[in-house]
């Protein structure tokens, strides 16, 4: 199952993270799913850990995606590179005159009087210091390390989490019944789908997958060949 592609470092979402409680009746219904009884230490761990997964869920939720910025950069490092090369060419009669036309008319605070003697040459240098700009911020983009949203992540980490507790307390982990992602369901995919029937309906993933592949993908590491 691949990853899906990242998202923006930062989210509009506004507003308080709904918070996860059970009554005892659904603590209930989600042992009979789960096939274990859930001492109360291990209720509170679980209400604890999705809560956490409830507040990070909403800002990754409504982060943009990563990829329209980065075919902006890459727009700007082709166009930058493409006036560079024109205005290095500007040679002769030509380039002299449009130059000195363009002198009369040029006006920015950001630009030195003595640059304007030699308008070409350091607008060429900007371009070149903007391009260097695109391809170090498109390498930075590209790192797998960077801290990035990820559609589904929130949700990776709280199966993690939710199996970590389940082995702290000698709980089944199993997510399928004969080990392989693709069979019957497990006690603990039982688990993940009791409790996300509590969870607000934006929040609940993978309900027209199989639950068992998505924990199994949940849990494998995250590789730098899973990156867009």
């Amino acid at each position: 199952m691949g990853r899906p592609a990242r998202k923006l470092p930062l989210s509009s979402a506004v507003g308080n993270s709904p918070q996860f409680s059970l009554t005892d009746q659904d603590w209930a219904k989600v042992e009979i799913a789960y096939g274990q009884t859930l001492p109360t230490a291990v209720r509170q761990s679980i209400v604890e850990t999705t809560n956490k997964f409830l507040e990070w869920e909403v800002f990754e939720r409504n982060a943009c995606a990563l990829s329209p910025a980065v075919d902006l950069v890459k727009s700007i490092n082709v166009a930058s590179n493409s006036l560079r090369q024109k205005l290095s060419r500007a040679g002769g009669d030509a380039g002299a005159f449009g130059q000195s036309v363009l002198k009369e008319h040029f006006r920015s605070v950001h630009f030195r009087k003595d640059s304007y003697d030699q308008l070409f040459h350091a607008l060429g240098d900007v371009m070149s210091s903007l391009s260097a700009a695109c391809q170090s911020a498109l390498t930075e983009m590209d790192d797998p390390d960077a801290k990035f949203f990820r559609e589904g992540a929130s949700w990776d980490d709280w199966i993690r989490a939710l199996t970590n507790i389940a082995e702290e307390n000698d709980l089944p982990t199993a997510s399928s019944k004969a080990g392989n992602p693709e069979a019957d369901v497990g006690p603990f995919a039982r688990l993940v789908a009791a409790l996300q029937a509590h969870l607000p309906k934006e929040a609940r993933k993978h309900l027209n997958t199989r639950l068992s592949s998505a924990i199994y993908s949940a849990r494998q590491p995250l590789k730098a060949t899973d990156e867009p």
